[in-house]
């Protein structure tokens, strides 16, 4: 739990600068598409004067409905772009901290690993997760696993590989269920007052 809270903590202290650029920018964006619409609109209103006041103001609203929607669309995507950028960053933070990420990786294998598995590492892991390291947490688990051979297509943690099934615990599945726990606890601290 204590791994959770601070990488949500770092999560939110991290994003906050990001966050409040990424809504300074969205603001000016759904401006210029507002100004845009109301040029086009007044345009439209001197062409179709002849045609009458009332489809002129149907138009108009037409447009700042659409431009509205164009808007909101666009925020949202800015959004959830901020929040995978967000959890990316909690993600390489963790494998800065090599203390903490042997912690961490010692701490999922033991809890995960049964007798046979074999541990498969990323390329860039090579350096913290060697043979002497997975002999420690076998011994200190009283389970029998071994390093994999192959290296696996992820950015950090680990695969344990048995002869049943296989088991991801690699950081991107691990970030993927901690964003599903504490996302709207995360966009609720970022974007306070949307």
């Amino acid at each position: 739990m204590n791994d959770k809270n601070a990488v949500i903590d770092k999560i939110i202290s991290d994003a906050q600068a990001a966050a409040d650029a990424l809504r300074q920018d969205a603001r000016q964006k759904a401006e210029k598409i507002l100004s845009a619409a109301q040029k086009a609109a007044d345009a439209y209103r001197k062409e179709a004067l002849s045609g009458g006041e009332e489809r002129v103001a149907l138009a108009l609203e037409r447009a700042k409905s659409v431009d509205a929607l164009d808007s909101r669309r666009e925020l949202s995507a800015c959004k959830s772009a901020l929040l995978d950028e967000v959890f990316a960053l909690a993600a390489k933070a963790l494998k800065e901290d090599k203390k903490a990420y042997k912690a961490y990786l010692t701490r999922v294998i033991k809890e995960n690993a049964e007798d046979g598995d074999k541990v498969v590492i990323c390329k860039e892991d090579e350096k913290v997760v060697t043979a002497a390291f997975i002999a420690s947490i076998a011994k200190s688990a009283k389970k029998k696993i071994t390093p994999g051979g192959a290296r696996g297509e992820f950015a950090g943690g680990v695969v344990l590989s048995g002869d049943r099934y296989d088991k991801n615990l690699t950081l991107e599945e691990e970030m993927r269920l901690i964003r599903e726990e504490c996302e709207p606890l995360v966009a609720k601290a970022l974007f306070k007052g949307e």
